[in-house]
């Protein structure tokens, strides 16, 4: 299991904008690096479109999603990750983010009013340590 997100300040800062530029709707996007050990270490943050457009879920872009999985592939890397924003509310999963994180089995990176907090899914949510680089 991932124990350990690392992030830069910079793909922290790009994940921050797109929460206010979306303001108030939720924004998301793909984590892209590698996994070592039980860290997940992000190279690029990258912003996927939110298909939803609502205030309370997203849905990343299916043609997006997969244009940023063949991009990670071809550097060799993989999507370690997603993010998503909570404008106006906590960076804690609501009822969906739980839901839908038990079938996706990979670091939920959550950008909320309140900072940002990372987590997966293992027998229930599981919060995963954030650490700058």
């Amino acid at each position: 299991m991932i124990s350990e997100l690392k992030i830069s300040r910079h793909d922290i800062e790009i994940i921050q904008a797109e929460l206010e530029a979306n303001k108030p709707y939720e924004a998301c996007g793909v984590l892209i690096g590698i996994i070592d050990g039980n860290a997940a270490l992000v190279e690029k943050a990258l912003p996927v479109t939110n298909s939803k457009r609502t205030r309370r879920s997203f849905e990343l872009d299916p043609k997006e999603h997969y244009d940023a999985w063949n991009e990670a592939e071809r550097s060799g890397k993989e999507i370690v990750g997603i993010y998503h924003t909570h404008p106006v509310s906590s960076a804690v999963p609501s009822l969906w983010d739980r839901e839908t994180m038990e079938n996706a089995p990979s670091v939920w990176l959550i950008a909320g009013a309140d900072g940002m907090r990372a987590y997966m899914w293992e027998n229930g949510v599981k919060a995963v340590k954030i650490t700058e680089y």
